[in-house]
């Protein structure tokens, strides 16, 4: 974003505080109070809604165009990241749900630690 848009740090700030605030809004409003019979079909859909996203961002060549993709992607990943925790909060017996949310939350953080390594090669 410094290289591109000219960028300050607090440009970038305020970039993640917009994306933050569109999470944290949803998330404590929308997401918590959905149906348990949608969890699934919103998760599958937050997922989909990923790749416009990340469409967006790589082929901004504006602020506004950045600022759509960073907002679709936070709109994308609140619903992601919460339903796809009620899902798997779902699997094992009350004394493995630790576990099982220990082990998705562990996958997750190799996942988007790997990712960048494995896209650059």
């Amino acid at each position: 974003m410094y290289h591109k848009f000219g960028y300050t740090s607090m440009d970038q700030a305020k970039m993640f505080l917009t994306t933050g605030l569109v999470m944290t809004l949803l998330q404590g409003s929308v997401v918590r109070r959905l149906p348990e019979a949608k969890i699934k079909t919103y998760a599958i859909f937050s997922l989909y809604l990923i790749v416009p996203a990340f469409v967006l961002v790589g082929l901004a060549d504006n602020s506004q165009m950045l600022y759509a993709g960073m907002i679709l992607f936070a709109i994308s990943t609140a619903f992601a990241v919460t339903c796809l925790t009620t899902l798997v909060s779902r699997y094992g017996n009350d004394d493995q749900k630790g576990s099982v949310l220990g082990i998705f939350r562990s996958l997750g953080a190799l996942a988007r630690a790997l990712g960048p390594v494995v896209g650059s090669i």
